[in-house]
């Protein structure tokens, strides 16, 4: 199992899951994550199962639905409720969300008590699902801004999109998210999510800048594999319960443990 940590976030535990070291056969080889892509499900399984044994960690999963809601995870799930980012403040209890080009997001608090995973589509992130993640962690904090990681995703390189579209990324984040290509615009989604996430406050923010597009051995494309391709999660969870809890706060109510 390869897993791709970030320096700024190396004192919690954290990563982004690869596509090898698991159980699926072809095309979903071999650590899919994904349980609504074709995939078999004792497979599935097996590659859970795996990554919470290597990493000691359950995880809060939600149904992601490419729109711009955070919701606060009560323990280790399988998908429960429509949301496409999840906060855990329960040490030991990782928020997860699962991508194959789209962004993932990983935020902490700097004291390590509160933490948020994020997934972000192109509607998400004009959405502004990042700052939603950012205010998620800041109800009942201190009021410091959060560390972020915008993890694999496609890469302006890859992401052609349509004149329309990126005239529509270019009002909101400015023309540095577009870039001109061979065959027309390219779309450039970690600096609008880091736009997004310095708009919101955040001062220390890591792009890891892979673009899942171009390497085919370590991750999952939803677009260079034509749409049949499995999925990688993106993970962190808090290393304390310090501080007021984020459902005291009212932030957002509990999906229910599964």
């Amino acid at each position: 199992m390869e897993l791709i940590r970030s320096q700024l976030l190396a004192e919690l535990p954290h990563g982004f899951t690869t596509r090898a070291g698991g159980a699926s056969a072809a095309p979903f080889n071999s650590l899919n994550f994904g349980d609504l892509v074709g995939d078999d499900p004792a497979a599935v399984a097996e590659n859970w199962r795996q990554l919470g044994e290597a990493t000691g960690l359950g995880f809060a999963r939600v149904r992601q639905v490419h729109g711009a809601k955070v919701v606060v995870g009560a323990g280790p799930t399988t998908p429960c409720g429509e949301a496409d980012g999840v906060v855990s403040a329960t040490a030991g209890v990782a928020a997860c969300v699962a991508v194959a080009d789209c962004v993932p997001i990983l935020l902490a608090r700097p004291d390590g008590s509160a933490v948020a995973a994020v997934h972000a589509g192109w509607r998400g992130t004009l959405e502004r699902i990042a700052a939603e993640g950012v205010r998620a962690l800041a109800a009942g904090g201190d009021g410091e801004a959060p560390l972020a990681v915008i993890g694999p995703s496609i890469g302006p390189c890859c992401y052609e999109v349509s004149d329309d579209l990126a005239a529509r990324f270019a009002a909101a984040f400015g023309r540095r998210v577009i870039q001109q290509g061979v065959r027309g615009p390219r779309l450039d989604l970690w600096a609008a999510n880091e736009r997004a996430l310095r708009d919101a406050g955040v001062v220390r923010v890591a792009v890891l800048r892979r673009c899942t597009a171009c390497e085919p051995r370590l991750f999952f494309s939803h677009r260079r594999d034509g749409g049949r391709t499995g999925r990688m999660v993106g993970f962190i969870a808090p290393i304390s319960a310090r501080g007021p809890s984020l459902t005291e706060a009212g932030y957002h109510l509990e999906f229910p443990r599964s």
